[in-house]
């Protein structure tokens, strides 16, 4: 009897661990008949940060593009072995990073344009009503930029470095260790990139939880 009590115990503070501890797996594709919480690996946000069912903490760098079309064949290859020289020291011996980088094809965000014809456009409209030509005339880009924004049919591309750090397991305390874990390493891929390619006035910036939302949205439905 004090066997079997003594087992129980033991069972039930074995099933306490177990339940903070990361044991999500993917499932295989079924045919689209999953719902998107299902497929996604993505708990939720804590912060600017996302948590993963695998037990990771993801942050999400957005870099400055580099428009090589612009540079000679000289200042080409400068780019390539500066880039080449900070993706060795995260490679390096002892090294146990794991960065990931995406370029993403998303919809160019037309918002400050649209506000600055609104504006024009209100200033003509009320201050100088004779000026039929200009008014109309700004009227019909203001249409035609609204639809293109709407339809999404304006693209552009986004660089993006994905940077994660393990969480130990589902208790708060952890969390809050990864965050600062996260935080620190994320401050340490951005300095390396932008001192790697400073000739080129390369920027790498944190991406928030709105604008890591909208990422997720328009992979998920990119014509809304």
């Amino acid at each position: 009897m004090h066997l079997k009590q003594f087992i129980m115990g033991k069972s039930k503070k074995q099933l306490k661990v177990d339940k903070l501890n990361w044991d999500y797996q993917p499932p295989r594709i079924n045919h689209g008949r999953q719902t998107l919480d299902e497929m996604s690996l993505i708990v939720g946000m804590y912060g600017n940060y996302e948590v993963t069912k695998t037990g990771n903490l993801i942050g999400i760098l957005g870099i400055s593009g580099i428009n090589l079309d612009l540079l000679n064949e000289m200042e080409q290859q400068d780019v390539f072995e500066d880039y080449g020289a900070f993706l060795m020291s995260t490679l390096g011996e002892g090294v146990n990073d794991t960065l990931q980088f995406i370029e993403l094809t998303i919809p160019v965000n037309m918002n400050d344009y649209l506000s600055g014809l609104k504006k024009r456009y209100l200033v003509l409209k009320n201050k100088h009503p004779k000026q039929i030509f200009k008014i109309r005339l700004l009227a019909s880009y203001l249409d035609h930029f609204t639809e293109v924004q709407n339809a999404k049919h304006m693209t552009t591309k986004q660089h993006l470095l994905i940077v994660k750090v393990p969480i130990k397991n589902k208790e708060v305390t952890n969390l809050k260790l990864a965050v600062n874990h996260l935080d620190e390493k994320i401050a340490q891929v951005k300095r390396d990139i932008e001192n790697a390619l400073t000739d080129f006035n390369v920027t790498a910036t944190l991406l928030t939880s709105q604008v890591v939302q909208n990422i997720l949205k328009n992979l998920i439905n990119f014509t809304g």
